[in-house]
Formats: structure tokens, C-alpha cells, sequence
């Protein structure tokens, strides 16, 4: 990653760390011209991204024929494949990536729809986020910009309260993320002593997919992490929950559009970079 760029992430308030996982801010100078696209993978968490300022390039890893200018800020909802993006001149951009049940709680059913989509935040029917991306692009630095966009999000939850099965669902959630994804629906039901059935229920109402696609998104961020970020193309698979080498391969296709030993070539490493200070929870 160039010199030039400004990349930024940061934990969010104390009291929305429920809600949120990060945000994330980056700005190129005047003059940057990008060479090599960066690679975004799946990691499990939606995300609002705000064009300040700028606009980039986005196409599927594995599909150099559908590419879209994104010139205006959107919601980004989970993935479940890879994308490769260039910026187009220089650009500010500020994201929010949520947590799951946090996504859902600000924005309601509108959030399952986004899934597996990029679309415009009119989407989600939140005039605030509108007042939001307004009240951002008057402000010049990240400290000021973290305080409004908290502010923001604190006003949605307030009167908001925890449902039971909401707490189920966390739960189901941080044991997915703690065994890495690689955790039975049969596993899980006993940790939360929930039927298998109201467990895939809870997924589809706040999440907009099951319980196994989203397990199958944090096992190949966990896998991608100790084996793509160290330049070991097959290593360690097994630990992850795959029967063998094919299983591996076959979801890393499915994720990517590449097959692992593509990930060693140097145009890859190259496109990895923002990947490797995004991709560390």
C-alpha cells in the first residue's frame, strides 16, 4: 500500500462495542494514482461506508466484467465473496463495520435485505444516516468524525431494549467466532441450550442467512488470516474443520474465485495489503 494513503481503524465507544466492531478511515493525497487494486474478503460483519470525497472501482475477484463505480455512500451487507477495489483519484472514505444483532437493531428488517448486496443507504429508509454523511463531509479530521458518527448511532438505541433471543443469538455468535467458525449447529444448540430449529430461525430474522454460511465466513477468515497472511498457501487446514485438502480448496474458490497456491503470486500480495490491517478481528 502506497506511502500516500492515510488508513486508520479504531475501536469503537465503550458503550457501543456491542453494536459495533470498528470504524475505519482512509484518504489518499492529491495526485495518488492507484496501480494495484486492494482485495476485500468476507469477514462476517455489514458495513456503511461513507464517500466524503472521491469515488473507487469495485468487481468480483474471479469476474474482471462486472465492474461498478461506487461514487456515493452505501450500505455494504454481509458478503460472501471477494471483491477487488480501486480507488479513482483521490477519495476520503469513513466506514462503520457493525456487529451482526447491531446491525439489525439500527436498522431493523431492512438490514436482512442488504445481504450478500452493495446498495445505496436509501435502502435502509434512515433519513439519519443522510443528516450523518452531511454532518461528516464538514468535519477535516477522524477524532471529530468518530464522536458524530457514536452520537448518531447512540440516538437509534436508545429505548431499545435486549430480547432473549437476541442474547441467544450473541451467544451463538462469539461461540461461532471463538471456535473460528469450525462448529456444529448440533455443538451449538448444546452451548446455548436452544433447538437446532429456533437457532436457524434467530440467524434468518437478524442476520438474512444460516447458521452454516455464517460459520463457513468466519472459518475461512480464520483460515485466510494463518495461512494467507503468513504466504502459506495450504497449511493448516485440517485445523479449521475441513476434511481435506479439496474441502479447503473448494470454499476458497467459493470465497475468492482463486484457488490458495494463486495467493503465493505477486499481484495477489500486492492486492492483500489493505486485507492484512483489516482483517485482524
Amino acid at each position: 500500500m502506497s506511502s500516500n494513503i492515510v488508513y486508520h481503524r479504531h475501536e469503537p465507544r465503550a458503550d457501543l462495542k456491542k453494536e459495533i466492531n470498528y470504524i475505519w478511515f482512509m484518504e489518499t493525497e492529491e495526485g495518488e494514482e492507484q496501480e494495484t487494486p486492494d482485495l476485500l474478503i468476507p469477514d462476517g460483519y455489514p458495513e456503511i461506508i461513507f464517500v466524503l470525497k472521491g469515488s473507487y472501482r469495485k468487481r468480483p475477484l474471479a469476474d474482471s466484467s462486472r465492474v461498478e463505480v461506487v461514487d456515493r455512500s452505501s450500505v455494504v451487507g454481509l458478503q460472501q465473496r471477494s471483491l477487488l477495489v480501486k480507488r479513482v483519484g483521490p477519495v476520503r472514505l469513513i466506514g462503520i463495520k457493525f456487529k451482526p444483532i447491531g446491525f439489525y437493531h439500527c436498522f431493523g428488517e431492512k438490514a436482512i435485505q442488504t445481504a450478500g448486496k452493495t446498495e445505496a443507504l436509501e435502502v435502509l429508509e434512515a433519513p439519519w444516516l443522510m443528516d450523518l454523511e452531511q454532518e461528516l463531509k464538514t468535519l477535516d479530521s477522524l477524532s471529530p468524525m468518530q464522536s458524530v458518527i457514536s452520537e448518531y448511532i447512540s440516538r437509534q438505541l436508545v429505548g431499545q431494549s435486549v430480547l432473549p433471543k437476541e442474547m441467544v443469538l450473541d451467544k451463538c455468535i462469539n461461540a461461532i467466532i471463538d471456535a473460528n467458525g469450525s462448529i456444529s449447529l448440533e455443538t451449538l444448540a448444546e452451548k446455548v441450550g436452544k433447538g437446532k430449529r429456533q437457532i436457524q430461525r434467530y440467524f434468518r430474522e437478524y442476520i438474512g442467512m444460516s447458521p452454516k454460511k455464517f460459520c463457513s465466513l468466519i472459518r475461512f477468515k480464520s483460515v485466510y488470516k494463518q495461512n494467507v497472511l503468513s504466504d502459506s498457501a495450504l497449511g493448516h487446514f485440517f485445523d479449521h474443520g475441513y476434511f481435506d485438502q479439496s474441502h479447503y480448496i473448494k470454499d476458497f474458490r467459493a470465497k475468492l474465485g482463486i484457488t490458495p497456491s494463486d495467493t503465493l503470486s505477486r499481484e495477489f500480495k500486492a492486492q492483500n495489503e489493505i486485507a492484512k490491517k483489516s482483517i485482524r478481528t
